[in-house]
């Protein structure tokens, strides 16, 4: 009789255990959805102010982000896209953060003409593109940045100014960045991907000006 009596209480006490994880869940999830909505408001509202156009919502701000681009595009640009991607699941966020997969912004730009200089980057990688046989390594040049001792590619005739935009961009948010890429034939030929978690919202203007002149610098002659 005692037994069961432990049994029961024991049984009882694992459902309320359950019980309340799962509401402490639900109000994690319901607290993460309404920040990253407003955030996302935020960021397009940082973006709107810096691009020098307006920003149109594809998809609104939404607990997982929003899609979006810039009418019209700035210079260089003739489309200019911006994707931000959140979760506000907090199951997810473990495994999230296990492969580096923070909320973060992907940032995408459709330059006016052929890019002349390029240049492939990603965090924690060797450039591959420019070692595959398929990328023509033999015209790709490999490159390391001391400072952060970070290996990248470049490519082209000319590549002075874009290694210039690149070591600025690198300066100035470096600790935020996941990628940096400006190809020639991919669509589209710019993309850059930053982490949000850490960022200023007052440090998106000068984020938005320093990709235009990566932009510009990859149609230097």
């Amino acid at each position: 009789m005692l037994e069961t009596w432990f049994e029961v209480q024991s049984n009882e006490y694992w459902l309320l255990s359950a019980l309340a994880f799962g509401m402490l869940l639900l109000v994690l999830w319901i607290i993460a959805a309404i920040y990253y909505r407003q955030r996302g408001y935020a960021v397009g509202a940082a973006i709107n102010d810096s691009a020098r156009g307006n920003v149109v919502f594809d998809r609104p701000p939404q607990p997982r982000g929003f899609f979006a681009h810039v009418e019209p595009a700035p210079d260089p640009f003739w489309r200019l896209s911006i994707a931000y991607h959140t979760t506000p699941n907090p199951v997810e966020w473990l495994a999230r953060w296990l492969v580096g997969r923070q909320a973060r912004l992907v940032i995408q730009g459709q330059i006016k003409d052929r890019p002349r200089a390029e240049l492939f980057w990603v965090r924690g990688k060797i450039p591959h593109r420019a070692l595959s046989r398929t990328g023509n390594p033999t015209l790709w040049v490999q490159r390391r940045l001391d400072f952060l001792a970070y290996e990248y590619a470049t490519r082209g005739v000319n590549t002075g100014a874009i290694v210039h935009a690149f070591i600025d961009l690198q300066s100035r948010f470096g600790p935020l960045l996941d990628k940096v890429t400006i190809q020639a034939d991919s669509n589209p030929e710019l993309e850059i991907v930053v982490r949000t978690a850490n960022l200023d919202l007052q440090e998106i203007p000068a984020l938005i000006t320093t990709i235009r002149a990566v932009g510009r610098a990859a149609l230097y002659k």
